[in-house]
């Protein structure tokens, strides 16, 4: 009978051994289906720049694509001020739950460490790479008014009239500023810097004569050129941009050796999920290689670029040393 009896209770303890374990892996297994659920609810793509610039252009291209693919809506929140700096820390101080996002540049990556006495967050170490989105020249412009017609007569206007012409940028420390000072730097010539908040009223200023010249990322400003609003110096790349045949380059215009492009980039709080990280990834990179995406991109003066998050980490790390560089040989000083 005792024999039975063991029996008996010998697989009642094995059931409730097994049931207590199922038990502990039942938070395991709903953390492993909220992550594969994920997006549960709505997603923030903060742009740290104002509506209507390149930046918020490609971040609202991309926040559409994922809203489709995913099902839940990737909302674009504009957050302006200080180079980029507001809208970027607010993505490094937000919860790394996958459901925040910044689109970033080399001013919060890179340049904004040597422009501002204090950073308020540390991009490599707060911010999470995602994927490099696209790299974009930046084009020299003038309001009509200006009397220069190539990048040559600007420079001997300015040598004329040292002091006396304004340039507009999105903001200090955005590439813009330090392209300019750069130029400056590298052309002799001496341009009081009027900094904005955004493409958008940097460039309405310089259309509306208040602001003699403008260095920005092409896609802002190639539809005022087209539309006759702007004229166009030069491109600010090695080499001259495709859609633009007619622009020369800064070299080629009078000043040798220089170069000086933008780019963009996704980037989420440090410790957000790797496997969120990766799903985004994936995503952007079907986008980059969807021919459709290429022409419409190309079309706005972005060149598409992709790959790992890895790729996007050391980018930020090359562009580290020559934008330091180009900050000391401009004589920049941390305001």
């Amino acid at each position: 009978m005792r024999s039975d009896v063991k029996s008996e209770v010998a697989p009642t303890r094995r059931s409730v051994l097994a049931a207590g374990a199922a038990a502990l892996s039942l938070p395991l297994i709903g953390t492993a289906r909220a992550q594969t659920q994920w997006p549960t609810r709505v997603v923030k793509v903060v742009v740290p720049f104002s509506a209507g610039g390149t930046t918020d252009i490609l971040g609202r291209l991309i926040a559409q694509k994922l809203s489709e693919e995913y099902g839940q809506q990737f909302i674009v929140e504009n957050k302006t001020g200080a180079g980029g700096n507001i809208g970027a820390d607010s993505v490094a101080k937000a919860d790394p739950d996958g459901y925040t996002f910044v689109i970033g540049t080399p001013g919060p990556h890179v340049i904004n460490q040597y422009i501002y006495k204090s950073q308020p967050f540390d991009g490599a170490k707060d911010l999470a790479p995602v994927i490099v989105i696209a790299r974009v020249p930046n084009l020299i412009s003038v309001n009509p008014d200006v009397k220069a017609k190539t990048l040559q007569e600007f420079i001997a206007l300015a040598k004329a009239n040292p002091g006396k012409l304004s340039f507009a940028t999105p903001g200090n420390g955005s590439t813009g500023h330090v392209a300019t000072e750069l130029l400056k730097s590298m052309a002799g010539i001496d341009l009081v810097h009027v900094p904005y908040r955004g493409s958008s009223p940097a460039l309405t200023d310089v259309m509306g004569g208040r602001v003699d010249m403008s260095l920005d990322n092409l896609p802002a400003v190639q539809p005022f050129v087209e539309g006759g609003k702007l004229r166009a110096l030069a491109v600010t790349t090695a080499k001259r941009w495709p859609e633009l045949p007619d622009v020369p380059t800064v070299a080629e215009a009078g000043v040798p050796g220089y170069e000086a492009s933008s780019w963009f980039t996704i980037a989420a709080p440090a410790k957000t999920p790797a496997d969120i990280i990766t799903r985004v990834n994936k995503s952007v990179n079907q986008y980059m290689a969807d021919p459709d995406m290429i022409a419409r991109m190309r079309k706005l003066g972005a060149d598409p670029v992709g790959g790992s998050p890895e790729d996007m980490a050391k980018l930020i790390a090359d562009e580290n040393v020559k934008w330091k560089k180009a900050i000391e040989f401009a004589g920049l000083k941390p305001e």
